[in-house]
C-alpha cells in the first residue's frame, strides 16, 4: 500500500473527486483559488496506489513583515484510514 502525495493536480481529475464527495463544498472547488486572485494556492492530492482518495485546495496569504497565513476549508477523503498514514 503506497501512498503519495501531490502539490500540483489535474483541474478535471481534481473536481470529479470534490464533486463525488458527500461533503461537497464551493469552497474546495479548483475555480475557488481563482475568485481569491490575491492569495496563492495549492491543488494538492493524496493517491493511494495511483487512485486520488482524498484532495484540498489550500489557499496561502502573504501578510505584512514576512508573515503567511494558511487556509484549507478541510481535506476531502474517500475513507477514514487515509488520515492515518
Amino acid at each position: 500500500m503506497n501512498y503519495r502525495f501531490v502539490t500540483s493536480i489535474n483541474k478535471n481529475e481534481y473536481d470529479a473527486f470534490v464533486q463525488s464527495s458527500p461533503y461537497v463544498n464551493l469552497l474546495q472547488s479548483y475555480d475557488w483559488a481563482l475568485i481569491k486572485h490575491n492569495w496563492k494556492h495549492i491543488h494538492t492530492g493524496v493517491y493511494k496506489d495511483e487512485k486520488l482518495v482524498g484532495a484540498g485546495l489550500v489557499l496561502i496569504k502573504e501578510l505584512p513583515f514576512k508573515r503567511i497565513t494558511f487556509k484549507n476549508e478541510y481535506v476531502l477523503y474517500t475513507k477514514r484510514p487515509y488520515l492515518r498514514f
